[in-house]
């Protein structure tokens, strides 16, 4: 089933589940428009995040075969030599892009999270469904619905303060990343700064200098 078929059958579904509960007008809506409207958007970013993790990392794996046996292969053609070292080199580069792309933006990881917080969101909903497990002392949907609500917005400030954890996380890394590379530059790149801002100094002197008028 394609993914956006999938999504249509599931909010299908559960219109049809929400609609039949024994909730007020209100309540349904905050149902369809919070539970259901979280879950579509999950489901859906979790299915972008598959994709583009399991492409990437299948050129990774690919291209990690590949590149080993081109550049072990031995032509006496020159010009076939000169060709091949060329798709050698392009398949490096697509390797290399394809692991800093997913290092960036951790896609896998991104699909795990999204997909646990997607399945928590729906098994707690068929125990809502089924006045079941956490609510099977509640004799009816009505007296449920607000540890319902409660524990929805729990799991969606849980899957939100993860993703904000991760994002401060990634940043220090690239700030650490970015001093490591400040402080391995080499020693003429520096004297190069040195000078190019010695010559904006120099320059904004004399910019600034005004001669005096002599006196008659």
């Amino acid at each position: 089933m394609a993914k956006n078929a999938y999504q249509e059958y599931l909010k299908q579904q559960f219109t049809e589940l929400i609609d039949e509960l024994e909730l007020s007008d209100l309540q349904k809506r905050f149902m369809k428009s919070r539970w259901l409207d979280q879950l579509l958007w999950l489901e859906g970013k979790s299915g972008g995040a598959k994709k583009w993790s399991n492409r990437l990392r299948l050129m990774i794996i690919v291209g990690g075969v590949l590149i080993p046996a081109l550049v072990s292969l031995n032509f006496n053609d020159n010009q076939l030599g000169v060709t091949i070292g060329w798709v050698t080199f392009g398949l490096s580069q697509v390797v290399a892009i394809s692991a800093a792309v997913e290092e960036y933006f951790h896609f896998s990881d991104k699909y795990t999270q999204y997909r646990q917080t997607a399945e928590c969101l729906k098994s707690e909903a068929w125990q809502f469904f089924q006045l079941s497990g956490s609510y099977k002392d509640y004799p009816s949907h009505m007296q449920a619905y607000s540890s319902f609500a409660f524990r929805i917005e729990q799991f969606i400030q849980k899957d939100v303060q993860t993703f904000v954890e991760v994002a401060k996380e990634t940043a220090k890394q690239e700030q650490k990343q970015q001093e490591n590379l400040e402080q391995n530059l080499p020693s003429w790149s520096k004297g190069v700064s040195t000078s190019k801002t010695s010559n904006v100094s120099v320059s904004k002197n004399d910019a600034d200098f005004e001669p005096q008028e002599k006196d008659d």
